[in-house]
């Protein structure tokens, strides 16, 4: 990333996040990207372990959670754009997650086929789940590349570090 979209990119989160001089950022992780995922629920929500494997087209059998995982907790975040009429949309995450207080701000990308691109018509829906361990986010905005609100969730409130 050139130093121009850098200071960009950090221009657009300090916007989106009202402007506090007290962002950083946090590593957010891709746990799935999946070009249609089995759901018809557009928008941002947190899920569990099971959903998540819901979104694939499985289910978990026997899986319970450790207990490392409950002190350290990985909060899922599912993401649909939206619903396509054609195969070849997909959505990325776009660098620099911001925490602003307890909010943080996640750019995704949405990509989309060739205009040209001869594709089956179907009914896609496009989703990307993200893995959030930092404790101190309690909510998540989701924006796309042209600063829009997807959605947001609240999780639980945040443990003081």
């Amino acid at each position: 990333m050139n130093r121009r979209s850098a200071l960009a990119s950090a221009a657009l989160v300090a916007a989106l996040s009202g402007g506090c001089a007290q962002a950083r950022h946090v590593d957010v992780m891709t746990v799935l990207a999946n070009a249609n995922c089995q759901t018809t629920e557009i928008g941002v929500r947190a899920i569990d372990y099971a959903a998540l494997a819901a979104l694939r087209g499985t289910r978990l059998i026997g899986m319970t959670e450790s207990e490392d995982s409950a002190q350290q907790p990985v909060h899922l975040i599912a993401i649909v754009p939206g619903e396509f009429p054609t195969p070849g949309y997909s959505v990325t995450l776009k660098d620099g997650a911001m925490l602003a207080g307890d909010q943080l701000t996640i750019a995704v990308k949405t990509d989309r086929p060739a205009p040209d691109a001869v594709l089956a018509q179907m009914i896609t829906h496009p989703c990307l789940v993200v893995g959030i361990a930092d404790p101190s986010v309690a909510r998540v905005k989701v924006v796309d590349d042209s600063a829009a609100v997807l959605g947001e969730v609240v999780l639980a409130a945040p443990k003081k570090p």
